[in-house]
């Protein structure tokens, strides 16, 4: 049976909630220690480490002599179908990220072996060849926001061969798939867990600062998956909006 937390993890939680649904704006200070061990009912040596832990997740800047305030880090809000139109140059995580900063991504191409998961997903046999796009998405000044990782199998890289390339051109993959004449349908699932090792490192976040995971589907015409993407996305830096309904 799982412990419950400690009331320290408890105070750290019911901040951070405060925080990541706007009660408490970027840049606006908390209260005081002692404001805070009065409405938790804790002690302040209590009070300090869950903000301690509050700033290991990111979420707040401790200012010695001035107490605690959140960060101004923008928080990307990312339109779901940004992935169906392309925006100037520029297609995805890049349309929603401008209006925050300046986007980037740092990506690294090469071949892989399907493994189970991975053939499960794109519905081809274990060990099928696929080309792997890692990418780290953030904006400039900031740490990364996600982490991107696309897998195609090798006889569609081989209609579009710019896929192997860092820089697939304007909109990017699904921009170049559908130049091939692919008509691409999405299917996209989305989850929460806590962060891994590794990604507490490339996203810069503590172990107990949720994550997004999102696995979304490119379908063709046919039916067929020709591509899968992963996702982790560290969730205080991301507020995912869907629109749906008649004419929309």
């Amino acid at each position: 049976m799982p412990r419950p937390p400690t009331k320290a993890q408890a105070i750290t939680s019911a901040l951070a909630a405060r925080i990541v649904e706007g009660e408490l704006d970027p840049g606006a200070w908390l209260p005081s220690e002692r404001e805070l061990a009065r409405e938790f009912g804790a002690d302040r040596s209590t009070v300090r480490r869950a903000l301690r832990m509050l700033a290991g997740q990111g979420l707040v800047r401790v200012e010695h002599g001035s107490g605690v305030q959140v960060r101004t880090t923008g928080r990307i809000r990312r339109a779901a179908s940004d992935i169906t139109r392309q925006v100037g140059g520029w297609r995805g995580f890049h349309v929603s990220a401008q209006g925050t900063g300046t986007p980037f991504t740092r990506t690294d191409v090469a071949e892989v072996a399907a493994d189970e998961r991975l053939a499960r997903r794109l519905a081809v046999p274990a060990g099928t060849r696929l080309l792997r796009r890692a990418r780290v998405q953030g904006v400039e000044g900031e740490p990364p926001v996600q982490t991107a990782t696309t897998w195609v199998p090798l006889d569609v890289v081989e209609r579009v061969p710019v896929l192997r390339e860092v820089d697939t051109g304007p909109g990017g993959i699904y921009s170049r798939l559908e130049e091939a004449g692919l008509a691409i349908v999405f299917e996209e699932t989305v989850t929460c867990r806590l962060p891994r090792a590794e990604e507490q490192e490339v996203l810069e976040i503590g172990p107990e600062q949720p994550v997004l995971t999102l696995w979304r589907r490119a379908h063709d015409q046919d039916g067929r998956v020709v591509e899968v993407t992963h996702r982790v996305v560290a969730g205080h830096r991301h507020e995912l909006i869907y629109r749906y309904g008649a004419g929309v």
